[in-house]
């Protein structure tokens, strides 16, 4: 297995992004995963694109991808047209953003609305609709297309459904296994089935059992034994990110100790 390691940016949600880059950078950090919270990164404002892009090239550090912007009306299973036709526009945007400061990974979410009392099947379809078109428009600009897994309680957050709205995609699109989202659900193994050669990219962070706590690997309750024998048994060389929830203050150890912890725990 190669090990390539990068930081989130997003965690930092209520901070502007140059200066979560600082705190990275002075963490040993070389390679980012931009986060688009509206009080961090904002990708349709062209000023903070190029701050972004001036940030980057000054510290040496790689933007290796970008989390679309989701949630609320931004929802690519949403039965309102007008709503997926925006969260389709706002991924857009944040690939256009990463792209012009040097990167080609765009991460998105299916879904963020809970399956209780919703017609599953038909949202998992809009899902697959919606990421035809952006994986089209990705390819177009020479980016790659990447679905999370999500959270188990969310549409698209079991296996099968998650297999229902990868599988007709174009082998071009990725996947993302977030730790703590495949973990919670105890659903670890059926998802590395499901992901297959698709899987392309970690968003590593720990739990304690219940809910999301972004927590760095180790502080939790997933076996990253498990993790490690998963990821090498696929021959795994995409990008381990480190998704925490920001600390704060001391940001900068925060990130270098997990950043050790994990290459530990995952013997890279």
């Amino acid at each position: 297995m190669t090990c390539r390691f990068a930081a989130s940016t997003g965690g930092c949600m209520n901070r502007p992004v140059p200066g979560v880059l600082d705190d990275l950078h002075e963490a040993q950090v070389t390679a980012v995963e931009v986060g688009t919270p509206p009080r961090h990164f904002d990708p349709w404002c062209h000023e903070e694109v190029m701050a972004l892009g001036e940030r980057l090239t000054h510290l040496s550090i790689k933007p290796i991808a970008i989390h679309a912007p989701f949630g609320g009306l931004l929802d690519l299973t949403d039965p309102n047209p007008h709503h997926r036709h925006a969260a389709i526009g706002a991924t857009l945007s944040a690939a256009s953003a990463l792209r012009e400061v040097g990167g080609d990974r765009v991460v998105v979410h299916v879904s963020d609305v809970p399956r209780q009392g919703h017609d599953v099947s038909e949202r998992l379809q809009y899902a697959t609709d919606a990421l035809r078109v952006l994986a089209r428009a990705c390819s177009q600009m020479e980016m790659m297309l990447i679905v999370e897994t999500p959270l188990p309680h969310l549409i698209g957050g079991h296996p099968d459904e998650f297999a229902a709205v990868v599988g007709p995609l174009d082998h071009s699109v990725g996947v993302c296994f977030d730790t703590s989202h495949t973990t919670l659900g105890h659903h670890w193994a059926r998802f590395m089935e499901v992901a297959s050669d698709r899987l392309v990219h970690v968003h590593a962070n720990d739990h304690r059992g219940r809910h999301d706590d972004h927590l760095p690997p180790g502080e939790g309750t997933i076996d990253w034994r498990e993790v490690r024998s998963g990821l090498e048994s696929i021959r795994f060389d995409g990008w381990i990110v480190l998704e925490l929830a920001c600390p704060t203050d001391a940001v900068a150890a925060y990130f270098a100790n997990a950043l050790k912890h994990t290459r530990e725990l995952l013997n890279c």
